[in-house]
């Protein structure tokens, strides 16, 4: 869970930074936690830069996973 909260961190800075792209690091970290989870919303395409959102949102879903219900800080 840190480590999705620490890479989140990093993507809102580029984010509120105007960013459009992540760097090659980031996103080899974020797409090795995205991808090892059981779903995961975030589509590679080639040829075709990944908006920071949708990076986001797919590390939220993960971390969605991975909470138990009574986790649920929304308090649904």
């Amino acid at each position: 869970m840190r480590l999705i909260d620490n890479l989140l961190d990093e993507l809102e800075l580029l984010n509120l930074a105007g960013e459009s792209e992540v760097p090659g690091q980031l996103s080899r970290r974020a797409s090795g936690i995205i991808m090892s989870a059981d779903t995961h919303s975030l589509v590679m395409t080639p040829n075709r830069a990944i908006p920071i959102s949708a990076w986001m949102a797919a590390l939220f879903e993960v971390q969605n996973t991975l909470m138990a219900p009574g986790e649920d800080l929304a308090g649904d």
